[in-house]
């Protein structure tokens, strides 16, 4: 696989799809003269897609629920580099709707990430 194909990827997913922003928190380092460790936050803006869960499945031992749906991602961000892959406990928003990340699955054929098949839970 190559960049153009991960490029045309994230074409098809735009011409149906919205922008989405993944955000990433992590802590850092603790600071004993505060008694706090700061959270920072990294963000990824790509494109997606929102689609029904069809049928149930299970991602490395995750169980999926009602409600939860999936998310096709490209993994091309749109500035035309590769996103980072996302982990369950990210967040990521599509307009207004915010979900966090249950399950990622990669899809790298030739070890280049084309795409991300993940599903997402809604916050209520």
């Amino acid at each position: 696989m190559t960049t153009a194909q991960r490029s045309a990827a994230y074409q098809m997913i735009a011409a149906r799809g919205q922008t989405v922003t993944l955000t990433r928190k992590a802590g850092g380092a603790y600071d004993p003269a505060t008694g706090t460790a700061p959270i920072t936050e990294t963000t990824q803006i790509g494109k997606g897609v929102i689609l029904p869960l069809s049928g149930y499945r299970r991602f490395d031992g995750t169980s999926i629920v009602a409600g939860d749906e999936t998310l096709l991602m490209a993994a091309q961000n749109t500035t035309g580099g590769a996103i980072t892959d996302p982990v369950p406990g990210d967040a990521v928003t599509l307009g207004v709707a915010e979900y966090t990340f249950v399950a990622v699955n990669p899809l790298r054929p030739a070890g280049l990430d084309i795409m991300f098949d993940c599903v997402v839970r809604g916050h209520q």
